[in-house]
């Protein structure tokens, strides 16, 4: 039988075909590797040539097809290849993207050689068993976005948000914060020609104890905060000597201004706008489904790629820690060459966090896949923690003796890893895996996508050309709510009782210039406690509402959210300036104490702790945790529930299976003894009908009894044969009748399976809210005062025209 068994099973991907070790015997059961076993880690190594980027896609399309989410970091600009997927096969969908010198070279033209690629596509999918059935689930669960750091011509991603602080948990983890913000550090630092020690450079003991600083704090570091902190840090000492004798002022500023002319320029502008480098978003979509990201940094420099992928995986482990543990895998990051990453001498800022990303990710279900020519490109303490390899076809001797030193050290015999690496032909490969009694060879399977070769940036961007990058949330303007142009304009401010607290935010300008509207602020702490369902959360809400002359009562209803009084300042404003007016009812309070009672009770009737909740799977939401981030949680318990169910279900067909291959046996020595008896049964026959003819013939004028006897017991023979032959006809349709139900079972499997599959479909799963209210005592450290914000500077004209547009 030539046909591919039913390779689509939960948690196993389809990457080829068993062979020989010599390469050459065909082979039809499919190679299956246990998605799960990817959290132990991977490692591809081979020569231009092998098929490397081949089986690294077949990677990524069958964790597709399983619907687990991809980070894809890609020097050569091969792994944009994902999208040249055509479930058509059409010559229409390839001629874009087939090579026009490599028409002219074969002297064809480019509709000819698209056709040509569309059958040869066409033909090695239906080989390896991939219909268009296949190619369209492939499409339609492929979310693929290719980003482009560093250039808009893709899809932008945005670096701006610099050094976010981590969790709680993270910080508590002394290795993993020193790993991860030494890590940021020497990305950056890389990033402007900078090469310092993290245990012996100032630049990089300074910067790390500056972003330590504020971390501890529970407060974000954006560059421009940095920039500033190296200028004036916020503290007075590093170790036991002060600051001006480790890193004098005048030294400080030039590192200082190093980090500012980078931001400043127009080169690094495209890296300040685009989507978030936030994994939560790079991996799921709004409505929790899985997506795909590809970080194509082929056209950046060497600083920038560093920088770039140091980022991304410090992102990476920062996200991971947030995670529960789970034994399935969960995500994948793949790199398509870490040549320079990840070397066994030097230790570039991508080296730690690669490095611990391959030691700690397994707990967390995130599995790590690197590529690359040579095996003298990878640390030998990363090679150690991973757990599966696939050795392509290498270029020297010495390589092959480098991957036998670490194969060996695996657990394999050096001399049977060396016959098979002696004569491995293209697209095979050996694998050897921790999960593996024994080492196999494998040829990699026909992929989906259309492999075209390094797609360029401009290509990049005509494949991305239709993507919607996701709006980012509205933020909240300083003039919602504001004056109206008509509103009068004081000299001073308006007097009030010195029980009233005014704080005042403005940015440097001439007091002539500044123009103050006032707003009211409160800000207090809400405790929502629900014992039952184990939660305690205080949330400090603070709100602003704007205060307009005519104003008759203060409505909570119209404020809005605020963040106002960590950057207010206490005093009476700078002279000169000036104020528009309060509403009378202000004027007359002695205190506000009054106004902070109206703002707890609205407090206690609106502010509610909303919750994610799934009924049918009893999983309660996390406080803070948005509808996507919770989707993405009940994905992932009901791939452990599937996975669990499927093995008991594949179990229960394998016992079956089990009966029927016996079966099939018996049925299969039957015929064959059946067939054997009427070959005897013929022989015996023509014998007995062959000596009644020659008796007859050899000169005997009348029938003699011997011949009729034989004649007799010819014909009693024919009659037995007859009946063998019957029985040959019943054995060999009992054989059939097995054949039949052994392929009846296999439909039952898949049915099964399609439907296990639709069982735990998270889309099905009904999501609710549920809300937790605060009692009156759980509001308190209440904090009411005026704030005056200045909201325009400039001529009086162009105030009135800012107030038109409020």
């Amino acid at each position: 039988m030539n046909e591919l068994p039913s390779y689509e099973q939960l948690g196993l991907f389809y990457l080829g075909k068993q062979r020989s070790a010599g390469g050459d015997a065909e082979s039809s059961a499919p190679l299956l590797f246990r998605s799960k076993h990817l959290t132990t880690h991977g490692v591809i190594i081979g020569m231009t040539g092998s098929g490397k980027t081949g089986l690294g896609i077949a990677l990524i399309e069958e964790a597709i097809m399983d619907d687990i989410p991809v980070i894809v970091i890609d020097p050569k600009g091969d792994m944009a290849n994902l999208l040249l997927s055509f479930p058509d096969l059409s010559a229409a969908d390839f001629k874009p993207w087939v090579d026009e010198a490599e028409a002219a070279r074969k002297e064809l033209s480019v509709e000819q050689l698209a056709a040509r690629t569309a059958a040869q596509w066409r033909d090695g999918l239906a080989a390896w068993g991939q219909g268009a059935a296949r190619l369209a689930r492939f499409k339609q669960k492929s979310a693929i976005t290719v980003y482009t750091p560093g250039s808009t011509t893709g899809v932008p991603v945005s670096v701006v948000s610099g050094f976010a602080a981590p969790d709680d948990a993270t910080m508590a983890d002394g290795d993993a914060i020193n790993a991860l913000v030494g890590g940021q550090v020497s990305g950056l630092l890389h990033l402007i020609g900078v090469n310092s020690d993290p245990l012996t450079g100032r630049e990089h003991i300074l910067v790390s104890s500056i972003v330590l600083h504020y971390w501890r704090r529970g407060e974000d570091v954006s560059l421009e905060r940095l920039i500033g902190a190296i200028a004036d840090p916020p503290f007075d000492r590093v170790g036991v000597f002060g600051m001006a004798q480790f890193y004098p002022q005048n030294e400080r500023m030039k590192l200082a201004m190093a980090l500012n002319n980078l931001i400043a320029g127009p080169s690094f502008a495209p890296w300040l706008a685009g989507e978030p480098l936030d994994p939560q978003h790079l991996l799921y979509g709004a409505d929790g489904k899985p997506r795909t990201a590809i970080f194509s940094i082929a056209h950046l420099s060497e600083e920038q790629r560093m920088f770039f992928v140091t980022l991304l995986l410090n992102r990476m482990i920062g996200w991971m820690r947030r995670q529960p543990g789970t034994s399935s895998l969960r995500a994948l990051i793949y790199m398509d060459e870490i040549f320079g990453y990840f070397p066994p001498v030097g230790n570039p800022p991508s080296k730690q966090p690669m490095l611990l990303l391959l030691k700690q990710a397994r707990a967390y279900g995130i599995g790590v896949a690197l590529a690359t020519q040579n095996p003298v490109d990878l640390d030998y303490k990363g090679l150690a923690n991973i757990g599966g390899w696939f050795i392509g076809r290498l270029q020297t001797s010495q390589d092959r003796d480098r991957v036998l030193d670490g194969l060996t050290g695996a657990g394999m015999v050096r001399a049977e890893a060396a016959t098979m690496l002696a004569d491995m032909k293209g697209r095979h490969f050996l694998l050897n895996s921790a999960h593996l009694d024994t080492p196999l060879i494998f040829e990699t399977r026909w992929v989906m996508s259309y492999l075209k070769g390094p797609i360029s940036l401009t290509e990049i961007g005509a494949l991305m050309q239709g993507h919607v990058s996701p709006e980012p949330p509205p933020e909240a303007s300083d003039f919602s709510g504001g004056p109206a142009a008509t509103s009068p304009i004081l000299d001073h401010p308006p007097p009030l009782n010195e029980a009233i607290e005014q704080r005042f935010r403005f940015s440097p300008a001439p007091p002539e210039e500044m123009v103050f509207a006032p707003w009211l602020v409160g800000r207090a702490s809400v405790r929502f406690f629900k014992e039952r369902a184990a939660i305690d959360e205080i949330k400090q809400v603070e709100l602003r509402l704007y205060l307009d002359e005519v104003s008759a009562d203060f409505n909570w209803r119209e404020a809005k959210a605020s963040d106002v009084l960590a950057t207010a300042q206490p005093g009476s404003g700078p002279s000169g300036a000036r104020f528009y007016t309060l509403p009378a009812q202000l004027s007359t309070l002695q205190s506000l104490s009054s106004v902070n009672k109206t703002f707890a009770d609205y407090l206690y009737q609106h502010e509610r702790l909303e919750l994610w909740h799934a009924p049918a799977l009893k999983l309660e939401g996390k406080p803070g945790e948005s509808e996507a981030a919770f989707r993405v949680r009940i994905s992932e318990v009901l791939r452990e529930k599937k996975e669990a169910e499927a093995q008991k279900l594949l179990s229960r067909f394998a016992r079956r299976m089990q009966t029927l291959e016996k079966r099939r046996e018996t049925a299969f020595a039957r015929v064959d003894k059946e067939r054997q008896d009427v070959s005897l049964k013929t022989t015996d026959t023509l014998i007995s009908f062959g000596s009644a003819v020659l008796g007859a013939f050899l000169g005997h004028k009348t029938i003699s009894s011997a011949t009729m006897t034989r004649t007799a017991g010819g014909l009693r023979k024919a009659g037995q044969l007859s009946r063998e032959k019957a029985d040959v006809r019943r054995a060999e349709e009992q054989l059939a009748r097995v054949e039949d139900d052994i392929s009846a079972l296999l439909v039952e499997q898949d049915q099964a399976i399609a439907e296990l599959g639709r069982r735990f479909d998270p889309a099905t799963v009904a999501v609710e809210t549920t809300s937790v209210k605060p009692r009156r005592r759980d509001i308190f450290d209440l904090t009411m005062c005026l704030v005056w914000d200045m909201v325009h500077t400039g001529k009086e004209t162009e105030r009135n025209r800012i107030a038109e547009d409020v």
